[in-house]
């Protein structure tokens, strides 16, 4: 993490909301799902529970599925954890796929534990495999990285350290609501 005072997560994610407004989100485990989920819980948000680092690989599906933009919101722990995810999703190169990785230098669900994110440079490892990739510390970076990523015709990727949060929030924990909401949001059939 740089020495930049960190971003707050709850503003940058309201930010990309604006950005793209009907964009399918794919959101990790825990707090980026509570933050998500504070901000607007809407239809075209999937929230994940229990699959840490497999938030990316579920985005990269979607986005290889549909037209629409898909944005990923995972976090440095499950990033870390996925990190071979890049290289498939570099491989596949979906236009219409962004991945946001807030970095909070933390396992922020399991307790605060420390993550790898402070000695693995996660952008970096995202244009070794070939991937454009940005590291951001503030909103107003962030919303310009996010929507350059959009607008990019390939799949990037936008890392943003932000300030460690625990939310009070939740998503619903209908998961079969949320599956039935996000597929008929998105056009999806079984």
């Amino acid at each position: 993490m740089s020495t930049d005072s960190p971003a707050d997560q709850y503003e940058c994610t309201a930010r990309l909301l604006s950005v793209t407004p009907d964009a399918a989100i794919v959101s990790n485990l825990g707090v980026a799902s509570y933050v998500l989920a504070g901000v607007e819980d809407r239809p075209r948000n999937f929230y994940l529970w229990g699959s840490m680092g497999v938030t990316t690989p579920v985005g990269l599906g979607l986005a290889l599925a549909l037209d629409d933009p898909v944005t990923v919101l995972d976090g440095d722990g499950s990033m870390v954890m996925s990190l071979g995810a890049l290289a498939t999703v570099a491989d596949q190169n979906p236009p219409n796929l962004t991945v946001v990785v807030w970095d909070n230098g933390q396992y922020g669900t399991t307790g605060g534990q420390p993550s790898a994110s402070r000695t693995v440079d996660i952008a970096a490892v995202a244009r070794d495999v070939g991937l454009d990739a940005t590291h951001v510390t503030t909103a107003d970076d962030f919303e310009a990285a996010y929507a350059a990523a959009v607008d990019a015709d390939h799949a990037s990727v936008v890392v943003c350290e932000v300030e460690p949060a625990d939310p009070d929030e939740r998503p619903p924990f209908d998961f079969a609501h949320i599956k039935r909401r996000f597929r008929d949001a998105v056009g999806a059939t079984e």
